[in-house]
């Protein structure tokens, strides 16, 4: 029994990780493409094989079970609140949202219709961040903190990036999966945060972003990004006997064998990770659960909810130009 899945707005990231993924599962099948373009929707269904096309309400009043949402992230409250309250189960890519207040809205939306959203950090999935997890507990001793980079170079002038309502921006675009790895990583959230938002002078968008994390037991993260980067998606976790890096941890094509570095005693052990389709993993583990054939590996509620409120943290602190701590948000 497989669940049907609509896809909303015709992205670049559908195209090179959704489509693939559903099309060689046996799970889920794509029933409907929806576009703001007609011509586009239709032009989409006949490449990709799939009968249904139209408008974004054709595809909220169909009768999919899912709908994978790329949308840019200034769009994504309106759509999943549509869908959320049609029953549609929601997929959403990242950052979910622009605002902790949207975030609340949402999920409000979604518990009083009884269907699931996740936000769409695919590289949770991966299992070299199980490998990480394992040797935090038995090879590094005390862990005191982590170092999260992700940034590349600068996106074409006509992508959404560049665009502020749409919520363009480095923090919304990559600065978002190392803050996200740092919760997963020390499996709690921060209590405060700072941090620094350098703004494009034309765009007015961020495109530069470094933040410092304070957790518990002394434990500190420090995430930076930017859109002008020489390429990196990577994160190094320091402990008192020892040190682990990956070589790429957000990013991570479905062709891509990753490596996970263990620094000890002057030795360098790596542990190498055959190339997984980490969309793939994802959208399984997502159908699985609505069909409750497995429970989530995470609260997919609570993440989203918490990942908004470190994120609504970060531009607070930026604007104020201080350290804001976790518990002045409610």
């Amino acid at each position: 029994m497989y669940l049907k899945v609509g896809l909303i707005g015709c992205a670049n990231t559908a195209l090179k990780n959704f489509i693939p993924s559903i099309q060689i599962s046996d799970f889920a099948k794509l029933e409907f493409i929806a576009s703001r373009s007609s011509t586009k929707a239709n032009e989409w269904a006949k490449r990709f094989h799939c009968e249904r096309f139209g408008s974004y309400d054709e595809i909220v009043e169909s009768d999919v079970d899912i709908i994978y949402m790329p949308l840019p992230v200034g769009l994504h409250e309106e759509w999943i609140i549509k869908a959320a309250r049609s029953g549609k189960h929601i997929l959403c890519e990242k950052s979910s949202t622009s605002s902790y207040e949207s975030a609340k809205k949402i999920l409000k939306v979604c518990r009083e219709n009884n269907v699931r959203i996740l936000e769409a950090f695919s590289y949770r999935f991966h299992p070299q961040h199980n490998h990480v997890q394992k040797l935090i507990k038995n090879d590094i001793g005390v862990v005191k903190n982590f170092v999260g980079k992700f940034g590349f170079s600068p996106p074409s002038k006509n992508n959404i990036r560049w665009d502020k309502k749409l919520g363009g921006g480095v923090l919304n675009d990559a600065a978002c999966y190392p803050i996200s790895a740092s919760r997963m990583i020390f499996e709690t959230e921060p209590i405060s945060v700072f941090g620094q938002l350098i703004s494009d002078d034309e765009s007015k968008v961020d495109i530069k972003a470094d933040v410092f994390l304070k957790f518990s037991d002394e434990k500190t993260a420090f995430v930076s990004s930017g859109f002008h980067n020489y390429y990196q998606s990577s994160y190094e976790i320091w402990g008192s006997e020892g040190k682990i890096s990956t070589n790429r941890a957000y990013a991570v094509p479905k062709d891509f064998v990753t490596s996970i570095y263990l620094e000890k005693d002057d030795t360098v052990f790596e542990t190498r990770f055959p190339d997984v389709n980490q969309f793939e993993l994802m959208l399984k583990e997502f159908c699985d659960v609505i069909r409750n054939e497995k429970q989530n590996s995470f609260n997919f509620e609570n993440d989203l909810l918490n990942q908004s409120k470190v994120m609504e943290a970060v531009r607070m602190s930026s604007k104020y130009n201080k350290e804001v701590f976790l518990s002045e948000l409610n």
